[in-house]
């Protein structure tokens, strides 16, 4: 009879030895010297391939921050519609809130390039890149994050929602209407508080507010009309940007290199110049409000017109709102 020893595991996981005794004669183990050579070799087995394990894997693609170019354009669209829905004293509150911001900027465009004359003297290229660079872009950053209406970027906008039927010309021209009186309003109120805060009154400020203003009346119509495409075209793009960007940090970089770029080469902004044509004036500018509205305003509105309705709202319509 032997004894052997045996060891259980108790249901609450705690194993547990007991002694039991059997009636038969013990044998040699294995590893009793007289069966040590001819005892069985065991194959070790991994415990780990026993076991069948299910990797996941996320077929997750990671999300850009911008939106596809067709995209865009439906974001245009809707855009377009919520302005329609819009009641008219928001659409013209927002509107001089919009001609008041891009005062802003344009305030500080002509106090840190404009009012550089040594820098301009010596690189002009460098000082026009930074009149571009810290102001406008400023301006229009706070109009886009505070959900200002602007009439330049509402022309592409509005425009769109027409061409793709979104809307009726009736919202379109109200729109139109009640943005552009509001960025007057905001603009000349903006001039004025300028003024009053004396912003430019340094020789070289005033001297450059003075300069800018003279400057942009004494253009032909011709040329005002043609820098007028030419910088709502890119004013145009810039909004295109915030719209595709799904951050902040890239709707300020999808502004910043487009408006910089319009400043940089000159070309005319009919919401900036409500500012800055006013503001010249109030400090000694020899500038009449015929020559503002007929040498500058009126050719570089319709400039500003041309460029949104063919070469944004049009082209994009074109390529991606005509299938529809």
């Amino acid at each position: 009879m032997t004894t052997a020893r045996h060891f259980v595991m108790t249901s609450g996981g705690c194993g547990g030895a007991h002694i039991t005794k059997r009636r038969y004669p013990s044998r040699p183990s294995a590893m009793s010297p007289g069966r040590l050579r001819t005892a069985p070799k065991k194959t070790p087995v991994n415990v780990a391939s026993r076991r069948k394990c299910l990797t996941v894997v996320a077929n997750v693609v990671p999300q850009g921050d911008a939106l596809p170019p067709p995209a865009v354009f439906n974001a245009v669209l809707a855009t377009a519609e919520k302005k329609a829905a819009q009641d008219l004293s928001t659409t013209l509150v927002l509107g001089f809130s919009a001609g008041a911001l891009i005062g802003i900027g344009a305030l500080l465009m002509s106090c840190v390039g404009a009012s550089s004359p040594a820098l301009a003297a010596a690189n002009p290229g460098l000082c026009n890149f930074l009149k571009g660079a810290v102001g406008l872009p400023a301006g229009l950053t706070l109009v886009i994050l505070t959900g200002a209406e602007l009439f330049t970027g509402n022309v592409m906008t509005m425009f769109s929602g027409l061409l793709a039927k979104r809307i009726e010309a009736g919202a379109l021209f109200r729109n139109w209407l009640l943005s552009y009186a509001g960025n007057f309003i905001g603009s000349i109120v903006m001039a004025y508080l300028a003024f009053g805060a004396k912003t430019a009154s340094a020789p070289a400020a005033k001297a450059a507010v003075v300069g800018i203003a003279t400057s942009k009346v004494s253009l032909s119509f011709g040329g005002a009309l043609c820098k007028g495409i030419l910088c709502n075209w890119l004013v145009c793009l810039a909004v295109w940007g915030t719209m595709a960007s799904t951050s902040v940090a890239g709707k300020v970089l999808a502004i910043f290199w487009p408006i910089t770029a319009f400043v940089t080469l000159g070309f005319e902004h009919s919401v900036a110049n409500m500012f800055l044509i006013p503001h010249g004036m109030l400090n000694g500018a020899q500038i009449t409000v015929k020559d503002m509205m007929l040498n500058n305003i009126l050719p570089v509105t319709l400039g500003n017109v041309i460029s949104a309705v063919i070469f944004v709202a049009g082209l994009h319509f074109w390529a991606y709102g005509r299938q529809n």
